[in-house]
């Protein structure tokens, strides 16, 4: 492990966040406390904002109090220059890159390749996202990928950590590859309005540092009893990682996108707007106050007892970065006294814990989840699904015997092509099934992550939905992981969210063979038909 291993081991390993009874203790300004900056690379090679991030950790370098440039990748789902070429550049400057790797452009054999070549580099911080949706590039829309999501990509890479088994149907199939060396981390967005929205994005979160997320960062937003609930929320579950507040700095066009909903997971609201749009009014276009704000947040969020802050902003020099680091150590002692500023009630529909009223923070008592019907069409779907499953797919159902054995037979003779036909136009109608071959229904809810998610994510949401529809589908399709929690949540099935283990990526082997025939014949990722206590798909 590198540097920023050892800054962020230090300022987790300082933190004075205690439990006694229930009650958690702030810590005190002088404790470690790590900051780093987002940098996004341009859509060229040669511009005078690769020179601005350069001159930008030029000076970083000099100064020494941030411990590491973080570099997007495509920021938003445009094409931009590659982030390991920056972060070469950052790296021969003296400071710590941290590199943004993205699930949206590289199918599981890209992504690895990819990381040979960022550990040749020794550029081994790594921050994983599932990535924007790819947007407009040469000759219209790129196709999205999303072979892994978030999760598996962590997987991924805690496996080559270890030292990857190769498959022993490739070439030198059973080798073991030498063990790497990446300090991976991960995303959290608290800024979600929903409950169906909020609790999935926590139950991802564990399945995260599960995976091997050795660091989170938030997204970005401006609330900070929502802020205070992610760190609630970690000590609650015994996530026992360090934790990095992401603090923006927004100009008034981009604080007018943000309030938009137009950069997916980033929250800006309606009040912080009204107050930019105020203070553009002053001598110096509000940038004064744009550096107060930032350096308040900061002060609140090191009380609070992150680890460190993740800064990022257009158009900010060093020396505005300097500024915020500062002002927010002059006023650190104040933070109480700054939170109510940093409170919009109206912007959220729930939070994850109670409110303490005192501090007008959250408690330690989660809030009781909300138990709701479902539309009497979904609900009888939905119940009809699950009867038929426990019949036909689960190893104790009545039916299940027959089934395999049915299944034996049909397999390599001249019914398997119209039985294969019969099941698509099943299922296409009921489920609108894109043929993959290897059946997710049972885990989801009876809903299938093929059709109806844009990203295709197996493994819980994005953070790109608002108000629970759908970042690439807004205002006509609900964010499908709101669909499955609601369904989940009419049965009190909540927990199976984050309680089961994560489903394997896609097996592009099975595409457009017969789903039952591979679950029966135990050829999916159930593995039903070799063992026969499995639960199965559908």
């Amino acid at each position: 492990m590198g540097r920023l291993h050892e800054t962020f081991r230090r300022a987790f390993e300082d933190r004075e966040h205690r439990r006694s009874g229930g009650i958690r203790t702030a810590r005190p300004p002088s404790r470690a406390f790590a900051a780093t900056f987002e940098l996004v690379p341009g859509r060229a090679s040669r511009s005078q904002a690769y020179d601005a991030s350069v001159a930008f950790a030029r000076d970083a370098a000099r100064d020494g109090r941030l411990a590491a440039l973080s570099i997007t990748e495509n920021a938003g789902g445009h094409p931009a220059l590659s982030p390991p070429v920056l972060g070469r550049e950052i790296r021969d400057l003296g400071m710590e890159p941290i590199i943004h790797f993205s699930c949206k452009d590289k199918n599981r054999n890209e992504i690895e390749s990819h990381l040979f070549e960022l550990d040749r580099y020794h550029l081994r911080n790594l921050l994983v996202v599932t990535g924007d949706y790819p947007r407009f590039g040469y000759e219209g829309q790129a196709k999205p990928v999303f072979d892994l999501d978030s999760v598996l990509a962590l997987g991924l890479i805690e496996a080559m950590n270890r030292g990857i088994v190769l498959d022993p149907r490739a070439p030198g199939g059973g080798q073991r590859l030498p063990r790497l060396d990446f300090y991976a981390g991960a995303v959290v967005s608290p800024f979600k309005r929903l409950e169906a929205e909020l609790v999935p994005q926590y139950a991802k979160l564990r399945r995260k540092v599960a995976a091997g997320a050795r660091f989170i960062i938030t997204q970005m937003g401006f609330d900070v009893r929502k802020y205070d609930e992610v760190l609630r929320f970690m000590a609650h579950e015994g996530l026992r990682v360090p934790v990095l507040a992401t603090v923006f700095l927004p100009d008034l066009r981009l604080a007018r996108l943000l309030n938009r909903g137009v950069v997916p997971g980033c929250v800006v609201p309606d009040a912080v707007l009204a107050a930019v749009e105020r203070e553009t009014g002053a001598p110096d276009g509000g940038h004064g106050a744009r550096i107060e704000r930032g350096a308040r947040l900061v002060a609140i969020l090191k009380g609070l007892g992150f680890d460190g802050v993740h800064l990022s902003g257009t158009g900010l020099t060093y020396d505005d970065v300097s500024r915020v680091l500062d002002r927010a150590a002059e006023i650190g002692d104040e933070w109480p006294d700054l939170v109510p500023e940093f409170l919009h009630p109206g912007a959220w529909d729930f939070w994850y814990f109670q409110e303490d009223p005192a501090t007008g923070l959250n408690s330690d008592r989660p809030t009781p989840l909300r138990r709701r019907r479902l539309h009497p069409a979904a609900a009888a779907g939905f119940r009809i699904n699950r009867l038929v499953h426990r019949l036909f797919f689960r190893a104790e159902g009545p039916l299940f015997g027959m089934l395999r054995e049915i299944a034996r037979r049909i397999e390599g003779s001249p019914l398997e092509g119209a039985f294969t036909r019969l099941e698509h136009w099943v299922k296409e109608g009921l489920f609108d099934c894109q043929r993959c071959g290897d059946c997710t229904l049972d885990a989801l809810a009876f809903l299938c992550p093929q059709s109806g998610c844009a990203k295709f994510l197996l493994n819980g949401p994005c953070g790109g939905s608002r108000d629970g529809w759908c970042e690439v589908w807004p205002g006509r399709r609900r964010c499908i992981y709101v669909r499955v929690y609601q369904r989940l949540r009419s049965v009190g099935g909540v927990q199976a969210l984050s309680a089961m283990p994560p489903l394997p990526p896609r097996d592009w082997s099975l595409y457009r063979k017969a789903s039952w025939l591979t679950f029966f014949l135990g050829r999916d990722h159930h593995r039903a038909g070799r063992d026969a206590d499995g639960e199965g798909g559908g």
